[in-house]
């Protein structure tokens, strides 16, 4: 299926000019830089433990706040909480969040409140 490379819509077969910014279709999109980094970190990078979030609205506020200064997490479920969230949709198990172990001491300082001592690279 042709896709706008500007707007990221997907068209159906034989469409070959965006209707909403007229550019001229694509067969697939282009990976964007970001999430190749973001794959390259992923791959190479060391995970850091940072914290147990109890619930996942807390967790959901805690990824927010830690992608808002460009720092990725990975999430964790403990013991049988995944299954659990799967299942019942909630976990009650807390839920360990990682960071990569470079962002490490930044994630600290930003989840303590420093906003004001913290710089965005």
């Amino acid at each position: 299926m042709p896709w706008c490379p500007k707007c990221k819509t997907e068209f159906r077969e034989g469409v070959t000019v965006c209707s909403d910014c007229q550019a001229e279709l694509v067969e697939e999109l282009p990976v964007e830089d970001e999430e190749i980094q973001e794959e390259e970190l992923l791959e190479e990078e060391e995970w850091a433990f940072l914290q147990t979030v109890e619930d996942d609205r807390e967790l959901d506020v805690i990824e927010s706040v830690l992608r808002s200064f460009d720092i990725i997490t990975l999430r964790k479920y403990r013991w049988a909480g995944g299954y659990l969230k799967v299942v019942m949709g909630v976990s009650t198990f807390g839920v360990d969040l990682y960071v990569p172990e470079s962002r490490l001491a930044l994630a600290r300082e930003v989840l303590n409140g420093d906003f004001e001592d913290v710089e965005q690279e």
